[in-house]
């Protein structure tokens, strides 16, 4: 049993440091300020003068402020758990 809990261990860090570089590598790379993406071609057809559009932009907010909460979470307990 401590055999796998040693290749769990060894596992999970290893993954662990595989995310870190390449979130990091990721974060590195040199853009230009002046070539962001451009979005127009999606907001150019949408309405924001009513209020359906601004209440489901506030619920997809909340969904996906959610969503990184919850796996943040499961992230912390899979740490904890090795």
């Amino acid at each position: 049993m401590k055999f796998l809990s040693t290749a769990k261990n060894k596992f999970l860090m290893g993954c662990i440091a595989l995310s870190g570089a390449v979130s990091g590598s990721a974060m590195a790379v040199d853009t230009p300020a002046k070539s962001g993406t451009d979005l127009s071609a999606l907001t150019d057809s949408i309405d924001f003068s009513g209020v359906l559009t601004a209440i489901m932009a506030i619920a997809g907010t909340l969904v996906a402020l959610y969503a990184g909460y919850v796996g943040v979470r499961w992230v912390l307990r899979m740490v904890k758990g090795a």
